[in-house]
């Protein structure tokens, strides 16, 4: 928008004025405020030759309106029909999981399967790839409430960045879940919700592991309700699909597909809506 103001100036300094000719300088009444808009706006904007600023540091503080549950995934699932990439790639990352199907032999009804030795660099690469997936969802939600239109491989570079600090606090935040879990459900369902913020805040600001959870949990204050209801869509509707992928039987090589499906629209429709959650509230402080 500010490069359309810079056009918009430099036209007025190059074209001679026109005394005779009506003027109206005032801003357009259709605009909405930028968290209603995905990547179809941030395409326009592309278009015109708008720079997009280096991500990994935060730049400019935009306002996000706060949003309701509901309207969440309703914005998520906006971006997500302007972004079908994401489901390319988290659909992609899944089928490792298939890959690694070939390698898990069943034994005794009573004993676990017989795993081999390949199969384990396969996991490693799904977890790392999984990792990944969610950040390139993270840095989409950012972009499209800025309006900018970044490339995949853009997307792909940042979040790659990313990664070691991402894992690093998500081990934190998981050990730390872990305890309230262990001590009563209720203080680890509650520190989940004040902590799952904390991976969008690294990804979309560039922060380190202490800084994210941190972030993350100012993040939170105040909407652990929103972000509870976001978990617990994501928790139910993942359920369900293990659900349907295990009426194929165990170790079936259709039940993974259907869970690399499921999952690769999953995925980025709940994290688009965490990724929103946290920029409407670390963006309105």
């Amino acid at each position: 928008m500010g490069s359309q103001r810079e056009d918009s100036a430099e036209t007025d300094r190059d074209t001679p004025a026109d005394r005779d000719a009506p003027t109206d300088r005032n801003p357009p009444t259709d605009r909405n405020p930028p968290t209603v808009r995905g990547p179809s706006a941030a395409r326009r904007a592309s278009a015109r030759g708008d720079d997009s600023p280096p991500r990994g540091v935060p730049t400019e503080r935009v306002h996000v309106r706060r949003l309701d549950v509901v309207d969440t995934l309703r914005w998520s699932k906006e971006v997500l029909t302007d972004s079908l990439e994401l489901v390319g790639l988290a659909f992609a990352v899944s089928l490792l999981s298939v890959v690694a199907l070939a390698g898990v032999s069943p034994t005794a009804p009573a004993e676990p399967p017989r795993v081999a030795d390949w199969v384990w660099p396969v996991y490693l690469a799904l977890f790392v790839g999984f990792a990944l997936a969610w950040s390139v969802v993270y840095a989409t939600a950012d972009a499209a409430v800025e309006e900018r239109a970044p490339s995949l491989a853009d997307r792909l570079k940042q979040s790659a960045a990313r990664l070691p600090s991402l894992v690093v606090t998500g081990t934190l935040a998981w050990l730390l879940t872990a305890v309230g879990l262990f001590l009563l459900v209720l203080p680890g369902v509650y520190l989940f919700c004040r902590l799952v913020l904390a991976y969008p805040a690294c990804v979309i600001d560039g922060t380190g592991p202490l800084g994210s959870l941190r972030a993350g949990w100012r993040a939170s204050r105040g909407n652990v309700t929103k972000v509870f209801g976001v978990s617990f869509g994501y928790v139910a509707l993942s359920a369900a699909s293990n659900y349907a992928a295990s009426a194929f039987g165990p170790l079936s090589l259709a039940g993974e597909f259907v869970s690399a499906g499921l999952t690769a629209g999953l995925l980025p429709l709940f994290g688009l809506a965490f990724g929103h959650l946290y920029l409407e509230s670390s963006r309105n402080q």
